[in-house]
């Protein structure tokens, strides 16, 4: 499945770059999402700046096919590769699931605002209900960029 999704930060390009790596900003937006568990790191390999988001949460809310198929509870691996400042190499696993999601995050300098654009491929690689879940994942991952926002203004606001 095909996911797009546009969100705005109040800022400058470099400082929406420099927050969407940070360690703190990353698990304010994981614990916002419901996750009681979250190891977010930085690293940098060859100039490319590596952002990894461990979580884990209760999956109450989600519907009892998603249960079935991910547990009791939703834990989410997601790396980013910033090979620039505006382009970053996006892949998001639920360990030990056939759930995988591969795309791109682009920033952009709108006016005073910097919008990014998430643009990736959902796949569930199971049969029949595989579709389901993607599109539940999709709402999920929307949720969440949407929440991101909210942060992002917030932390933004503090600098």
């Amino acid at each position: 499945m095909r996911f797009h999704k546009e969100i705005v930060f109040p800022g400058r390009l470099d400082d929406v770059a420099e927050l969407l790596a940070d360690e703190k900003f990353r698990r304010a937006v994981a614990e916002r999402a419901g996750a009681h568990d979250v190891d977010a790191t930085r690293t940098e390999e060859d100039g490319v700046v590596v952002a990894t988001v461990d979580s884990r949460q209760p999956a109450d809310g989600l519907p009892g096919v998603a249960k079935k198929f991910i547990g009791s509870e939703l834990h989410i691996r997601q790396v980013e590769r910033w090979t620039s400042h505006d382009h970053a190499d996006l892949d998001v696993t639920v360990p030990g699931t056939p759930l995988h999601v591969r795309g791109t995050v682009t920033l952009e300098q709108r006016g005073a605002e910097t919008v990014q654009a998430v643009d990736a491929e959902i796949k569930v690689r199971v049969p029949l209900i595989g579709g389901q879940i993607e599109t539940m994942i999709g709402r999920v991952l929307g949720h969440v960029l949407k929440l991101q926002a909210v942060v992002g203004a917030e932390h933004l606001a503090e600098r």
